[in-house]
């Protein structure tokens, strides 16, 4: 729940959720580290009714006894895991969805491969506006976006498998209604990132090109995947926020700017320059199409809280300035540079927002 007054929680409710809080980092890893040592996936066929021993566990997962009993001990105490009267193991239903449910997955596993150990140095990035946790995977760049490709395997499948997921779930309904409203042949997808979208957005419709427009080394990886497809999908390397260079000079051409996850990666000040700057290469007919998380426009408080906690990602490892924006914030940069916000649509895919702008 989230609280509203300083009365919502009795005092011993209260306490009980703060020292979780204090305690959480040892819940976190344990779980970690029981999905990871095939605890969870285990006791996914056991019942309250008909569970299974600590012993028979340990031998079931090829581990020491010492190693379960610690695991299942905490797990147990943390409404993991219910012991019976006979002392026999299964899952709770927060353990179920912890060894079943694919978003808490892709949401634990972007936490721990990569953003736990940035996150302690939340303090220092907070100080400083820069993402001094990033100087877990490299101190040569200041943000994450150069070095995606190099991060390591776990770090590397795990980021990407959170971007995925949440921005994938966008891309058929909001093409089909897209394409269905508007005329629309040309798209320039800023942040192209791999090319999934411009792959998704040419085999909906066969007569649509895509530009990819992204930092150079964003747009190798887009090219290994978008192969076969050069004719209908092209690349042009390009940092958005360099004075000193332009966005193509077709770009009065486009009938559709879409960024998508893309406007979090920036500061406000940022995202004005990127805007100003679109503004003034777009043709008058054309639109410009941002699916973004808002963290006030969630249908839930889970949702909510997912949002505004992973935001902390950018602030110790992406870069240390940007964020999940809130709605009305965007929206106010977006009338500040002169769009007009011509449609909005809310809780799509997995709760994320669309707004369609046009030149005033």
């Amino acid at each position: 729940m989230t609280t509203k007054h300083y009365k919502d929680l009795k005092a011993v409710d209260a306490l009980k959720r703060a020292q979780s809080i204090a305690v959480a980092p040892f819940i976190f890893e344990a779980t970690v580290a029981m999905k990871k040592l095939g605890i969870l996936k285990a006791l996914i066929k056991y019942s309250e009714e008909q569970g299974i021993t600590k012993e028979a566990l340990a031998q079931k997962c090829n581990l020491p006894s010492y190693a379960v009993s610690m695991l299942v001990d905490l797990g147990i105490t943390a409404d993991l895991i219910i012991c019976n009267d006979r002392n026999e193991l299964s899952l709770s239903k927060i353990g179920y969805y912890l060894a079943t449910d694919t978003m808490t997955n892709i949401n634990l596993d972007f936490s721990h491969d990569v953003c736990y150990q940035g996150l302690f140095y939340l303090t220092e990035s907070l100080k400083s506006g820069k993402a001094e946790g990033l100087k877990v995977f490299t101190d040569q760049e200041e943000t994450i976006y150069p070095f995606l490709g190099k991060l390591p395997p776990a770090a590397k499948s795990s980021w990407f498998a959170f971007d995925h997921f949440y921005s994938n779930h966008v891309f058929d309904d909001l093409l089909n209604k897209l394409y269905s409203d508007y005329q629309i042949r040309n798209i320039y997808d800023l942040g192209g990132n791999t090319g999934i979208f411009a792959k998704r957005a040419t085999e909906l419709k066969q007569d649509v090109r895509v530009t990819i427009l992204d930092l150079e080394s964003q747009c190798e990886q887009a090219k290994e995947n978008i192969k076969g497809l050069e004719k209908r999908i092209k690349v042009y390397p390009i940092n958005i926020l360099d004075p000193n260079q332009a966005l193509p000079a077709s770009s009065k051409t486009a009938d559709l700017w879409w960024m998508s996850q893309f406007l979090d990666c920036f500061s406000e000040n940022q995202i004005e320059t990127i805007f100003t700057k679109i503004h003034q290469a777009m043709g008058d007919e054309s639109r410009v199409v941002i699916t973004e998380i808002f963290a006030d426009r969630q249908t839930n408080d889970t949702a909510s809280l997912i949002v505004d906690a992973t935001s902390l990602y950018f602030t110790a490892l992406a870069n240390g300035y940007s964020k999940f924006y809130h709605y009305e914030d965007l929206i106010k940069l977006t009338q500040k540079v002169g769009f007009i916000l011509e449609k909005e649509i809310h809780q799509i895919g997995l709760g994320h927002s669309v707004l369609i702008l046009k030149k005033q």
